[in-house]
């Protein structure tokens, strides 16, 4: 049984603990909080009601999971798995909300224990789950995907607090269309440079300079800012990737691509959260890679 839920694990999160939490934010303040009380209150409902209850609740119609290394719709997964008494608990440490205020991401460690939260965790990872404003104002995920790792020595709140001003909600229409076209253009030019040139020099190309950025990988914890950007310096190796889409904020200032990728005789898919930098260029600013 537990095997099974490490199945999802890869591609799931987490029940809600206090902290510190940092973020860059660009959206309405009461959004971006909205943003983080839908997390807190995910990882709580699926704390007390058990994994299938909580994916089943909190997962969009159209929300994607990876499961034996392929991306497939999460919700009917979660109705269809059986009740389990395995408990799953994750807190967010970082998040990030577009202009428009209805479409941002979190991301944070999971711990997964036998039963109770007094157990020890035989489980460990981090989580990245991307979220949307439904039309009725409830926040739903869309995409949720993660790395495990061994037993981590928790990430410090390395990254900026919170800035005192906030960018207000555009007024001008943005073409999400043209957006969307423009976020592939990014994603296939860093494939193609990671394929015949290398890794190392597509992040050099692509890879925002932020104390935020995230680079998750199997088996590893996070390369968070510097450590990030020297993490990317040694990948010198040649990569393929297939993208099958791309989804953009209607405020065309944050998006995220998703697909597979070979690279180091392994394969498995990858999630790449993008924003717009500011002479409006896409960077690339979280990624998550499950290579198997």
């Amino acid at each position: 049984m537990y095997k099974a839920v490490l199945l999802l694990l890869a591609a799931t999160g987490f029940l809600c603990y206090s902290a510190s939490l940092t973020s860059a934010t660009h959206g309405n303040q009461s959004d971006y909080q909205a943003l983080l009380s839908a997390e807190r209150a995910f990882a709580a409902f699926t704390g007390k009601h058990g994994i299938k209850a909580g994916f089943t609740r909190y997962l969009a119609e159209e929300a994607l999971v990876v499961v034996k290394g392929r991306y497939q719709l999460g919700k009917p997964i979660y109705e269809k798995m059986p009740e389990q008494a395995t408990l799953l608990s994750w807190w967010p440490v970082y998040a990030d909300l577009s202009a428009s205020g209805d479409f941002g991401y979190t991301t944070g460690p999971f711990e997964v224990r036998p039963q109770a939260a007094t157990d020890t965790p035989v489980g460990f990872g981090h989580f990245t789950s991307v979220w949307r404003k439904t039309s009725t104002g409830e926040w739903k995920v869309v995409a949720d995907v993660g790395i495990t790792h061994g037993a981590p020595v928790h990430e410090a709140a390395s990254a900026p607090s919170v800035p005192a001003g906030i960018v207000k909600k555009p007024v001008a229409v943005v073409d999400s269309a043209l957006s969307r076209k423009q976020l592939l253009v990014a994603e296939a030019s860093m494939a193609q440079v990671a394929g015949t040139e290398s890794l190392q020099a597509a992040y050099n190309r692509v890879l925002a300079t932020t104390e935020e950025v995230r680079l998750y990988r199997t088996g590893s914890m996070p390369h968070i800012g510097l450590a990030a950007a020297a993490f990317a310096n040694t990948q010198t190796e040649r990569a393929t990737y297939t993208t099958v889409r791309a989804v953009v904020a209607p405020s065309g200032d944050l998006g995220f691509t998703y697909g597979y990728s070979h690279y180091n005789q392994k394969s498995g898919p990858f999630l790449r959260i993008w924003k717009r930098g500011a002479k409006l260029s896409w960077q690339l600013v979280h990624e998550v890679v499950d290579l198997r």
